[in-house]
């Protein structure tokens, strides 16, 4: 009995013993309870930060929204914080969600640090492609971490990349000029013109260019024989002007100029010759003489120093000693009158005479010697021509044909009216010495000649006594109509008060370069009907397309022709 006491005790002492334990465990998991809620109170915010990713884009250089290989690109954004807590630690995380593309590399991770709110702050992710970039498309993924948890939503973009074209640094065009035009003689300035293009489908760098003379007889008279610039985008070109002598030592027929291009790789840029011969006659800024160089396909166009009418020319058998010409191109006024800009000169004047000079001889039958060219000619000059010209078909009786061309400024008279031809040395606030439109006009009818056809690349409203000469053909007055007698028919530019406009893209004046193309197209067998119909629908619609506006030729022809003329041939 006692021995079941004792053991009942023992059972009761342990069991109470094991509840003082759970006890104390209890309370201990209380206490940590506590200290545990405490924790978390701690790290409880009262206002979050708000992250936004906006105004996202992708820019590279040549704007074509690839990766290219050797190109360095970037993506940008905007990280803004519309939340009222500030934005801890902020983190840009990039990655690409297919994972790898060959020849690709960027920042993986952008430190931006806090952004408070209501304020933003830009990121740039600088992207290169390397020469071995695979085409491909990059899927970038653009997480913006923040150090409590507050991330914004990730940006996924999707940048097609385009493995490596190499440039193609070529000579495009070339062409040699003297000061004065004609022939090319030994101890005078020559002028080597030669665009420099990239033909192929990737950006070029670090261009240089040198010319090599052929000899120490040849001197460099220009500013530098070596070029430079940092980049060609593809089909970009630049224009280089190098100027030289041929001294009387030269012992050459040719003078080749060896034009050496490179770029950064040192490979793709095309080493090119170009040569011209003693004597030879050139036409002043115009005569080309680089053979051309094939483009690949997907043909980016090769750039010309030269209108297509420029070259080409057609030929046609024979010729008749009965046909004249006088041929005026006034371009350069500055250069003959104080107080003149460089401005106020009409482009491309001078190229339009010596071109149509070339169809005059090569395509409609004149001979050399019976065409008189002009350019920028002096008062003195023009009068004297003239006066040559007409006593020369007055002497070859009734079966001679006149030609007389102009371009250049036309001014009227601000009281009568008047229209006039302006010298490059007559001021257009004093006519004085001008040509009258009209006195032409008669002088020629006067010939007896069997045909008088005139063209007039010129307008003659554009300025009055106060404006001075006014740049390319502009309005102001609109000029009194001349009488038309004789054999004659007028081809002008222009109609009324418009301005004859210049064709920047061709290098001629928007007139001239459809009477050429026409000319071209047709080998010079058309009518004069044929002709008149052309230009007035070309130089229409171009001039509106191509400046914007109005210039409408028109033709004037005598009474005694006005039922023939349109059934004329060249």
């Amino acid at each position: 009995m006692r021995g079941n006491i004792i053991v009942f005790g023992f059972v009761i002492l342990t069991l109470y013993g094991v509840a003082q334990e759970k006890q104390i465990i209890r309370g201990k998991s209380s206490m940590q309870f506590i200290r545990a809620g405490q924790e978390r109170i701690a790290k409880t915010v009262k206002q979050i930060p708000d992250l936004v990713i906006r105004e996202e884009v992708y820019s590279d250089p040549n704007q074509n929204n690839l990766i290219n290989a050797s190109e360095e690109s970037e993506i940008r954004f905007k990280i803004e914080n519309l939340g009222e807590g500030t934005a801890q630690n902020v983190v840009v995380k990039v990655s690409l969600k297919n994972n790898y593309v060959t020849g690709l590399s960027f920042a993986r991770e952008i430190p931006v640090g806090p952004i408070f709110p209501s304020e933003s702050k830009n990121v740039t992710i600088p992207i290169s492609g390397k020469t071995d970039l695979e085409s491909a498309i990059a899927e970038f993924k653009i997480e913006v971490r923040e150090e409590g948890g507050f991330d914004a939503y990730p940006l996924e973009m999707k940048i097609e990349t385009h493995s490596f074209e190499p440039p193609d640094v070529i000579v495009a065009d070339a062409k040699f000029s003297t000061r004065d035009g004609g022939k090319l003689e030994l101890n005078q300035f020559i002028n080597l013109k030669f665009a420099v293009q990239n033909i192929g489908r990737s950006q070029a760098e670090g261009i240089g260019i040198r010319c090599l003379l052929p000899n120490e007889d040849c001197v460099l008279t220009g500013e530098a024989d070596h070029f430079s610039f940092d980049q060609l985008n593809p089909g970009e070109s630049k224009e280089i002007d190098f100027e030289f002598v041929a001294t009387r030592r030269y012992q050459l027929q040719d003078i080749p100029i060896r034009i050496i291009l490179d770029e950064k790789f040192g490979k793709y840029g095309r080493d090119t010759t170009v040569s011209v011969s003693i004597n030879q006659t050139l036409l002043a800024r115009n005569n080309v003489i680089i053979a051309p160089i094939n483009t690949p396909a997907a043909a980016i166009r090769k750039v010309s120093l030269t209108s297509d009418v420029d070259r080409n020319i057609p030929e046609r058998p024979g010729s008749s000693e009965n046909k004249f010409a006088l041929i005026i191109g006034n371009e350069d006024y500055h250069k003959y009158q104080k107080g003149i800009s460089v401005e106020m000169n009409v482009d491309y004047a001078r190229n339009d005479a010596m071109v149509f000079k070339e169809y005059l001889v090569k395509t409609l039958g004149f001979q050399e010697q019976n065409v008189y060219l002009l350019l920028d000619a002096t008062a003195g000059e023009m009068g004297q021509k003239l006066d040559l010209i007409t006593k020369r078909i007055a002497k070859a009786g009734n079966e001679a044909e006149l030609v007389f061309y102009y371009a250049g400024h036309g001014l009227p008279s601000e009281t009568t009216r008047i229209p006039y031809l302006i010298p490059v040395d007559v001021s257009g606030s004093n006519l004085e010495h001008a040509i009258k439109l009209s006195d032409v006009y008669q002088l020629l009818a006067e010939t007896n000649a069997s045909r008088v056809t005139i063209f007039l690349d010129a307008c003659f409203s554009g300025g009055g006594r106060s404006s001075g000469l006014l740049a390319a053909r502009s309005v102001k007055i609109k000029p009194s109509e001349a009488d038309i007698t004789g054999s004659t028919v007028v081809f002008s530019a222009t109609s009324g008060e418009q301005s004859a406009l210049s064709y920047h893209a061709e290098k001629h004046g928007m007139f001239t370069y459809f009477l050429l193309k026409k000319l071209q197209e047709t080998s010079g067998n058309l009518t004069y009907g044929d002709l008149a119909d052309y230009l007035n629908k070309k130089v229409s619609s171009e001039a509106l397309r191509i400046n914007e506006k109005e210039q409408d030729p028109e033709v004037r022809v005598s009474y005694e022709v006005m039922d023939e003329w349109r059934g004329w041939g060249f």
